[in-house]
């Protein structure tokens, strides 16, 4: 068994390299730098430290990931041939050390012993320069692999390890995605270098630009103040909500229950609905804010009574998601959209198996929490598997005939109510026939009688009449006209309400 021992080189100056690992550097027969480009390896080289370092790896390989695992690979080869190896890293072992991470998983395959010894890293300088005491909470992320969904606008965020322009750009795409282009961010070079240091305050936008960006670059991002900005966060609406449910909050907002905010979940959805068929972006924006609005209460008053939180909806979601897209989040191969529907109805059933509902009616599968009119739909759809249907068109005429009939003779509104639902289900199976979509078809007519109405409305002002107090048979007169006009007119009926 053979000892990697791993150590830092610190943030660049001989004076600030820690004395043990100093020592270590000297009495080591087998030295590896992970890379040579590092301010104090020429003094290193002037005290007869003798080491090879890693730079050729970068130069071939086609990203960071590749470069590490030859790195690993070549430090545990060293390590089975001279038993005692001796690993050299820029700053400290365990700030922003891929390989160090890649160690620790393959050391213990490999047989070998692991020993860290001392370093220093740059950070410690870097708090000094940019006067923040990391106690009020840093966000340390890898700039080579960053995401906008890891900032945070409320605090101090250090971006490590952005090597070259190319990175730079990168960040500067995430950057502008949470804070903006003109927001200013510190780029320091060098730090804890001395007479090599530099700290400049620059826009987001011209980070690709600095052509001073090199090995030794760090960003620093200030945490902002910008209401507007830090507004746009889904924690803060997360607060927004709990304010106004709490105790100094909105009576209105306080009285509401899961029951009572039932119609409002509906009425934003068709908002949703009505923006994107008016391809209206703004408007969509607008009512998908108005519809998480509903989801964010409903997770608040869980929340209160000790139901459930925002996190368990997101959690149940996400788990969802990736279990019911295998082809997705596993190695399952990719499937055609019919595959992926088939797909999806058998991990349904495993999960129906799995809550004790296998064995629910045939009609249970049309959920009855749908609108009266897709689930009507989707009852008749269901029952057509089974054949129980009607053969042509004929006998859905019929149909309606009979429970048009049925609803004249009734009497009293709870059979009127029946009888009419009877004749809505039975004009929605001659929908079904005709593929027609009842909801769009109703919208139509909302949309034909709307234009027609406004028409008769605007006729009569240019005559000087009211509309209100107009007779039945002037009324009549003003709707024919109006279904003659736009007739001619050939208007196509658009909703822009």
């Amino acid at each position: 068994m053979g000892r990697l021992t791993v150590i830092g080189l610190g943030a660049g100056a001989l004076d600030a390299l820690p004395l043990g690992a100093y020592r270590r550097l000297l009495s080591s027969s087998a030295v590896y730098l992970r890379t040579d480009r590092h301010p104090v390896v020429d003094d290193l080289r002037k005290e007869g430290v003798l080491f090879q370092s890693f730079d050729a790896i970068y130069d071939q390989a086609d990203d960071f990931d590749e470069v590490y695992t030859r790195i690993v690979e070549e430090l545990l080869a060293a390590t089975a041939k001279y038993g005692d190896v001796l690993y050299a890293v820029p700053g400290h072992p365990a700030v922003a050390e891929k390989t160090v991470r890649l160690l620790r998983e393959r050391i213990p395959s490999a047989g070998h012993e692991l020993v860290f010894g001392p370093g220093q890293s740059f950070l410690d300088d870097l708090f000094l320069r940019i006067d923040v005491d990391p106690v009020e909470g840093v966000l340390l992320l890898d700039a080579t692999d960053l995401a906008a969904h890891q900032l945070n606008p409320r605090q101090h965020t250090v971006l490590l390890q952005m090597y070259n322009p190319m990175i730079a750009n990168e960040v500067k795409i995430a950057l502008a995605e949470i804070y903006g282009d003109e927001y200013e961010v510190l780029l320091a070079q060098s730090v804890g270098v001395a007479g090599q240091e530099r700290v400049q305050r620059v826009p987001v936008y011209q980070l690709d630009r600095l052509e001073t960006i090199d090995h030794l670059t760090t960003l620093y991002v200030p945490p902002s103040a910008d209401a507007h900005l830090l507004r746009r966060q889904f924690h803060e609406l997360r607060a927004i909500v709990s304010r106004l449910r709490g105790p100094d909050g909105c009576p209105w907002d306080q009285e509401q229950t899961h029951l009572s905010l039932r119609r409002y979940a509906i009425e934003e959805a068709y908002e949703v609905v009505h923006a994107i068929e008016q391809e209206d972006t703004d408007a969509l924006v607008d009512e998908l804010g108005d519809l998480l609005l509903q989801v964010a209460l409903h997770a608040e008053i869980g929340a209160e009574d000790g139901e459930f939180t925002m996190d368990d909806i997101i959690g149940h979601l996400s788990e969802k998601l990736i279990r019911r897209h295998p082809h997705v989040f596993t190695e399952q191969a990719v499937l055609t959209s019919d595959e992926v529907i088939s797909n999806w109805q058998t991990i349904k059933a495993e999960e129906r198996r799995r809550k004790g509902t296998e064995h629910a009616t045939f009609m249970d599968r049309v959920s009855r929490a749908l609108p009266p009119f897709a689930q009507s739909v989707k009852l008749q759809r269901r029952a057509a598997e089974v054949g129980f249907d009607f053969t042509d068109v004929v006998q859905i005429y019929a149909k309606v005939d009979e429970e048009l009939r049925e609803f004249a003779d009734a009497i009293g509104i709870d059979e009127r109510e029946d009888e009419f639902g009877d004749v809505l289900f039975s004009l929605l199976n001659l929908a079904r026939f005709y593929e027609i979509d009842p909801e769009s078809a109703l919208k139509r007519a909302n949309l034909k009688f709307r234009a027609r109405f406004d028409h008769m409305e605007r006729v009569a002002s240019e005559k000087n009449l009211e509309i209100h107090g107009l007779s039945l048979d002037l009324l009549e007169k003003l709707w024919q006209n109006a279904k003659e006009n736009m007739r001619k007119a050939g208007n196509t009926l658009t909703d822009n309400e």
